[in-house]
């Protein structure tokens, strides 16, 4: 009888994904606060929007995360405060923080789903910081 072994992931492999996935309920956070202050309707909407995109690629990644790397516990996510004061900062950072955990995406196969998710979102991120751009003159892309 063949017994199936799971492969086993370095605490490094498992980290990057705790890691932003603690990041990004900290921009989660962050992006609702910006988007009750918002200075203008354009931006409170585009930050309520923004808002569900980051859910779903938070859910996405912890999903992903566990179906690859085993279970997490409720403790296992530091979660990262953000404290950008402007919708542009704000898009500015989720960009810079997403690029850095793509970067570290492991090279296998069975993470290629995920990169390609991030991808994505990488995508949102630039379309959202050019939307940011039309709201308010001050802003630049």
């Amino acid at each position: 009888m063949t017994i199936f072994n799971p492969k086993q992931y370095s605490e490094r492999e498992k980290q990057i994904f705790l890691d932003f996935i603690g990041i990004l309920a900290g921009f989660i956070v962050q992006c609702k606060a910006l988007h009750w202050s918002a200075p203008k309707k354009n931006i409170h909407v585009y930050l309520d929007d923004f808002h569900k995109i980051l859910g779903e690629i938070q859910d996405t990644i912890a999903e992903g995360y566990m179906g690859i790397l085993g279970k997490m516990k409720p403790l296992d996510v530091p979660f990262t405060e953000c404290r950008a004061e402007d919708a542009m900062t704000f898009i500015k950072e989720v960009t810079k923080a997403t690029l850095d955990f793509y970067k570290n995406i492991p090279e296998g196969a069975e993470f290629k789903g995920l990169a390609s998710e991030t991808e994505t979102f990488i995508n949102n991120c630039q379309k959202y910081k050019y939307l940011f751009s039309l709201c308010n003159n001050d802003y630049e892309v």
